[in-house]
């Protein structure tokens, strides 16, 4: 009995040791933590006008911490926001724990509303009799407020008109009531003269109109013909040329290589003698230098409204079998020779007017050429020019 008893404090006193040892045994090591993970982070719709609204919504796990720049600040692991943003922004999430931290962006494009305005509009004038009238449209997309349309002759104001509230694309027809129109006319030795009229019409000068275009309001035209320069006149100063090679200003019309001169108020023009030679004479804006006072030219200013006019028969006493080409050419951006349509010149003893539309060089500068062709009989080709010029209309 006694030994049972000590059996059984032997083992109860092992099963204490067991369990001591147990608890004295040192723990396994704890998994390290992971980062945060950013599940999503966008913006619906990630572009917007300037007034209305997106979500910002997001998702994270296993963060401790979650903060949106700029402007929100913390946030929970997941959510989403309703914003207006005035500009276009880029938002940031940053999502952290004791691992680290993770970054996501997400970007919102604002576009700017403009502000619906009017945009008045002189779209054009004409006479009619002596009187004056005038189209003003609204190009804009808003109503327009009343303002005051006015006309200058050259330079002087002659006429105002009252133009009342003009709904988004309309077009009014206005006349110019108080205002009578006289052509001026005036007589030279030369015979009768039309000088040219600068005629303006504007439309709210005193800016009573808020528009979105404040470069329209006026349109200007020169009525009558102005001289823009004169081919005859700079005939001795130009560049000549033939098949046969340069030519010097001057000489005879039987010269077999050409010749270049002016015989009682015309300038005459002989080609080469050859079938289909030629003659050139390019023209400049040809002027004294002030310093050194020496002869100069540059590239002619073409007007707008230009055209180039010219009257052309053979000299007298020349006969010609089948006629010469006669053509107004210019030179390009790239110093190459460009033909207009020309046309074909008979000795018939008639003046063939010959016209081109410069309409298309208006504003730019370049350099002309008056051109000459023979076809297959030469003899007897010399062209007399009456008057060549450009004239702004």
């Amino acid at each position: 009995m006694h030994k049972h008893k000590y059996l059984l404090v032997l083992i109860a006193v092992a099963m204490i040791a067991v369990i001591g040892l147990a608890g004295c045994a040192p723990a396994a090591p704890a998994a390290p933590a992971a980062k945060p993970t950013i599940n999503s982070f966008t913006a619906s719709p990630a572009s917007i006008s300037q007034g209305a609204s997106t979500t910002l919504s997001w998702s994270v796990s296993n963060a401790t911490e979650v903060k949106i720049e700029p402007d929100i600040g913390s946030a929970g692991p997941s959510g989403s926001l309703q914003l207006t943003p005035d500009a276009s922004v880029t938002y940031t999430l940053t999502a952290s724990n004791s691992a680290g931290s993770g970054t996501a962006s997400v970007s919102i494009s604002v576009t700017p509303v403009v502000a619906k305005k009017a945009d008045l509009e002189i779209t054009d004038f004409w006479l009619a009799a002596d009187n004056i009238y005038f189209k003003v449209k609204n190009q804009g997309v808003a109503a327009s407020k009343p303002t005051t349309a006015r006309i200058y002759v050259d330079g002087f104001e002659k006429d105002s008109k009252y133009i009342g509230t003009l709904d988004a694309g309309e077009e009014k027809t206005v006349i110019f009531s108080a205002y009578k129109y006289t052509l001026n006319v005036g007589w030279t030795e030369s015979g009768y003269e039309f000088p040219s009229t600068h005629v303006e019409v504007c439309i709210d000068e005193d800016n009573t109109v808020a528009e979105s275009n404040e470069s329209n309001n006026c349109l200007s035209r020169v009525w009558g013909i102005t001289e823009a320069y004169d081919f005859l006149y700079n005939a001795h100063l130009a560049e000549w040329r033939t098949s046969h090679g340069d030519l010097k200003w001057g000489g005879i019309a039987v010269d077999a290589n050409g010749a270049a001169f002016t015989y009682l108020g015309e300038l005459t023009t002989c080609p080469e003698q050859v079938s289909n030679g030629w003659i050139l004479g390019k023209f400049a804006d040809f002027y004294l230098d002030e310093e050194s006072q020496a002869p100069s030219s540059r590239e002619i200013m073409v007007p707008e409204n230009a055209k180039f006019t010219a009257e052309l028969g053979f000299r007298r006493g020349r006969d010609s079998t089948d006629g010469v080409k006669v053509a107004l050419g210019y030179m390009d951006e790239t110093y190459n020779r460009v033909m207009f349509p020309g046309i074909n010149v008979m000795s018939d003893g008639q003046w063939h007017p010959y016209e081109v539309d410069l309409s298309d060089l208006a504003g730019k500068k370049t350099e002309f050429f008056l051109w000459v062709e023979t076809n297959a009989s030469p003899e007897g080709d010399c062209v007399s020019w009456k008057t060549a010029k450009i004239i702004q209309e």
